[in-house]
């Protein structure tokens, strides 16, 4: 591998198509496309989606977090649902599929580092509590524990609740939320949540979390 490639592409946790492409080209390679089969072959690039790869260096261990892949995979996108609640310890069970939401429509991509799933959300919710966190691989974003309940409780199949009591009863029993990671939550978020989407099952949410959060904390 040519060093000044090996350099470039060390910088970065996800590389694109494009830029392996130009990469090729400006050192003079002609046949980018039987370059990057070479390249997969050997190992060197794992393919994520159709162009996009995870760029595993022979010198350098590669570590791509899952986050920032979940970020690129499909965007606009932010991680939020059962993989962000856990991710808050707000609820006890450890979530192997990356879950995110984004206003393209919902979908799935099964890759070597896991799964990844996509709910659609309406445009007007979608950058509503949702924050950028900084790690060693680069940034990704993420909805905010807030947010990543509302979405969760907004996307409920199959579940009714109509009243604050079946709510609770949902977040206690069906969630298990761990209600001492509730101490410093926004009700301000959850009551614009249910205001724009005009979802009653948010609204009991917020009314919910108003009325017990001071007996919770």
């Amino acid at each position: 591998m040519n060093v000044t490639i090996e350099k470039t592409l060390q910088k970065y946790p996800l590389v694109d198509y494009a830029t392996i492409k130009n990469l090729l080209s400006k050192n003079g390679y002609k046949y980018i496309n039987d370059k990057i089969k070479y390249m997969k072959k050997q190992g060197l690039l794992t393919s994520l989606k159709k162009g996009l790869y995870v760029y595993n260096s022979p010198y350098v261990e590669t570590l791509v977090s899952k986050e920032i892949i979940a970020n690129n995979l499909l965007g606009p996108s932010y991680i939020s649902y059962e993989y962000a609640l856990s991710y808050y310890n707000l609820i006890p069970e450890r979530v192997e599929e990356i879950t995110s939401a984004t206003t393209k429509r919902s979908k799935s991509f099964s890759t070597s580092y896991g799964v990844f799933s996509y709910r659609h959300i309406d445009k007007k919710l979608f950058a509503l509590g949702v924050k950028i966190v900084s790690s060693k691989q680069g940034n990704f974003m993420i909805a905010s524990k807030e947010k990543a309940l509302c979405d969760k409780v907004f996307a409920i199949m199959g579940t009714k609740i109509a009243s604050k009591k079946a709510m609770r009863v949902f977040l206690e029993e069906d969630l298990r939320i761990d209600t001492d990671e509730l101490d410093d939550i926004d009700l301000d978020i959850i009551r614009q949540y249910a205001l724009i989407s005009k979802s009653k099952r948010v609204e009991f949410l917020y009314k919910v979390l108003k009325d017990d959060i001071l007996k919770w904390i």
